[in-house]
């Protein structure tokens, strides 16, 4: 994820910002479309985003280098009303956004919070929020709506993968994206084909090109902060395609 700083001592992951945007955005969409519509959660889901991406993405940056005693109070309140989905009972795809919490926050606590584990957890994690906004605005999980988040955080494991596998100074293999890719995505398509239409195994396509062309790529040996701010600029522009195809997909075919 990018990072840049605003003034003399405010520093946020630009990545983190427009991953949680882009997240918060789609989910409030899907819940619009489909006609869930609270007004009172909107507004107080609305706040949550609202928190998180004022001071979740800027502690972020401190988690993964020196955090201090403040850095965890602050993500904790930052994280602590999504606890509001465990009751009555946790529903089963809480693990998802649980497991990329835990990965990160462990690689954290050792001491690795720059490590390619804790950037993809972190990544993912962030994609993941799309599901626990959608839940707190009063939508319900359909597998349609499944469907799009599961799609959502594995493109953007994906991505977080293909930019360490092109890190000259990580051991990941540049091939371990694509492999990644398409271990999740053939139950995806799956899933798609047979309890939705194939109409939304349209949207792995263009990841799934990206992927076969990175098997033939290698680390990046010259230039290294221009290309991988190219890859990034690349990478925002097909995640938010890749939003607009799944959300048309919800709103023409996800009742």
């Amino acid at each position: 994820m990018q990072t840049a700083g605003v003034g003399r001592r405010t520093h946020f992951d630009t990545g983190a910002i427009s991953t949680l945007i882009t997240s918060y955005v789609a989910s409030l969409v899907t819940v619009l479309v489909l006609g869930l519509i609270d007004i009172v959660r909107l507004i107080l889901v609305a706040g949550l985003f609202a928190l998180n991406v004022t001071s979740l993405t800027r502690v972020h940056i401190r988690l993964v280098s020196r955090p201090r005693s403040t850095d965890y109070a602050i993500f904790t309140v930052n994280v602590a009303p999504y606890a509001y989905l465990l009751y009555p009972r946790p529903p089963a795809w809480l693990v998802i956004p649980a497991i990329l919490l835990a990965l990160f926050m462990v690689e954290v606590t050792r001491g690795r919070g720059r490590s390619a584990l804790a950037n993809v957890a972190g990544t993912a994690l962030i994609a993941s929020t799309y599901l626990p906004f959608y839940a707190l605005m009063g939508g319900a999980i359909s597998i349609a709506v499944l469907y799009i988040a599961l799609t959502w955080v594995a493109y953007h494991a994906f991505s977080a993968v293909y930019v360490e596998g092109k890190l000259p100074f990580r051991s990941v293999k540049p091939w371990l994206s694509s492999a990644l890719w398409f271990t999740v995505m053939t139950p995806l398509a799956a899933l798609a084909v047979i309890r939705l239409s194939w109409y939304f195994a349209m949207p792995l396509i263009e990841p799934s090109i990206r992927a076969i062309h990175a098997l033939d790529e290698g680390k990046i040996d010259r230039e290294l902060r221009t290309r991988i701010r190219r890859i990034g600029f690349g990478s925002l522009a097909e995640s938010l395609v890749l939003a607009a195809t799944l959300l048309a997909l919800v709103a023409l075919y996800g009742h």
